[in-house]
């Protein structure tokens, strides 16, 4: 038995390295590499594929990423088993990949073993969730515990989707007609009650909720 494998990654180090290391399994094949959601698409409509590793954020390409691009994978190649491969640390975003039913997802910061284990579970329908995501699941929980009655204001949400988009604090202020002091604390504020950390997770959120498409992505500078 060989599990046939597509690996999509927009990093290409980190597309090499996967490459080499499952290319090194002997019951793993690497049927081809993908840098966007057009390559990746173009892949397994060509291929016979058992599995797909997918890294989560990866905006370049007509069929966006995250959670759309997820959904109309799963649409597209339903036989197909999706491995999600992420470096979001995000919860919702995490808990939101979930909900689809994408039940393999490995983190970035794990062990490059944990490869081949969810390549494994993928490709005989089983949950896997590799340490570091089980972690962060598990933290999330405890700290949902603390937040619950915290959901986003109006305007807190309007901040994190235009910024999500591409605008800037000054940016978001001038359409809105607000101060940049009070955007950048509506910002933080958000980001505290969601367990953001960083700007890429809150892109990740806004794709993952449904907030924003690839396409308003940079909206403010186009």
């Amino acid at each position: 038995m060989v599990i046939r494998v597509v690996v999509a990654d927009d990093h290409p180090v980190l597309l090499a390295g996967m490459e080499c290391l499952l290319s090194a399994i002997s019951d793993v094949s690497v049927a081809g590499l993908a840098k966007n959601s057009t390559e990746l698409v173009d892949l397994l409509a060509l291929h016979d594929i058992d599995v797909a590793l997918i890294d989560f954020c990866m905006p370049e390409g007509k069929y966006g990423d995250g959670i759309a691009l997820l959904r109309f994978l799963m649409r597209r190649f339903p036989r197909i088993r999706l491995v999600v491969v992420t470096g979001v640390e995000s919860v919702q975003v995490l808990q939101n990949i979930q909900k689809i039913t994408i039940d393999v997802i490995v983190s970035k910061a794990d062990h490059h073993d944990c490869l081949e284990a969810a390549i494994r579970y993928a490709y005989y329908r089983n949950r896997y969730l590799s340490p570091e995501i089980h972690k962060l699941l598990e933290q999330g929980l405890l700290q949902a515990k603390g937040k619950e009655g915290m959901p986003l204001s109006k305007r807190e949400m309007e901040v994190l989707r235009m910024y999500a988009e591409g605008c800037s604090v000054i940016d978001i202020g001038k359409r809105v007609g607000r101060s940049r002091k009070t955007i950048s604390s509506q910002k933080i504020s958000a980001m505290r009650k969601l367990g953001l950390q960083t700007d890429s997770e809150i892109y990740a959120y806004a794709m993952a909720s449904g907030l924003i498409v690839s396409t308003q992505v940079s909206r403010c500078r186009s």
